[in-house]
């Protein structure tokens, strides 16, 4: 079964094999490289952290056991979101992205989960988080949720160079990511062995600080 990709020739048709899905160090996206990640920008800031535990899951027979990362969202110093996101990378270092459960929180408390899915349950299709080796032109689908969510990645440029921070990186990618239902039109830019490192959102710019 072709798990969450638009362009065939962006993963292979094959089901993927998930030997060691923990480790995910895909070039562009090597989330359990750092336990703790920071973005900013405007009254904005992200803080990603890698947790100590998995979640399970059932893709095509295996029983997958993928890494939990917890992303805080602050506007201006206070906590309006909080969600638990679920990351597997199969053999081929393409990376899977599996689901979200969503706080959104309103004067301190919790007021709804809207945003939250799982693979398994909400959607029989995996999302592609990042592909083994993105190239210009190269699709594919971060999030596939009927009813709930779609996110459609392109690879629009590489190779360039971004200076985020006073740090100078190379070899950049930007990924044009277009949502639905919203209707958006978003963009991040990548870069080795860190992950991302700008966000440009309808609203404002976040870009990396730091990782520990």
């Amino acid at each position: 079964m072709l798990l969450g990709v638009v362009a065939a020739a962006t993963v292979a048709a094959a089901a993927p094999v998930f030997s060691h899905p923990g480790t995910i160090d895909n070039r562009y996206l090597p989330l359990t490289a750092h336990h703790r990640c920071e973005l900013r920008g405007g009254g904005e800031r992200v803080v990603r952290t890698l947790l100590e535990r998995t979640k399970r899951f059932e893709i095509d027979g295996q029983s997958v056991d993928a890494v939990v990362l917890r992303d805080k969202a602050y506007d201006h110093g206070k906590l309006v979101e909080r969600t638990f996101d679920y990351f597997a990378q199969s053999d081929d270092a393409t990376v899977y992205y599996l689901g979200e459960d969503v706080d959104n929180i309103r004067r301190g408390k919790v007021v709804d989960h809207r945003g939250s899915w799982r693979y398994g349950r909400d959607t029989d299709v995996a999302g592609v988080a990042m592909p083994p080796d993105p190239k210009v032109g190269d699709q594919w689908r971060f999030e596939d949720v009927p009813g709930i969510t779609t996110e459609s990645d392109r690879v629009e440029e590489t190779g360039m160079r971004s200076l985020v921070d006073g740090r100078m990186f190379h070899d950049v990618i930007r990924v044009q990511e277009f949502v639905q239902p919203e209707g958006e039109v978003e963009y991040k830019l990548y870069a080795p062995e860190v992950g991302v490192i700008v966000e440009y959102e309808p609203g404002g710019r976040v870009a990396f600080t730091g990782c520990d």
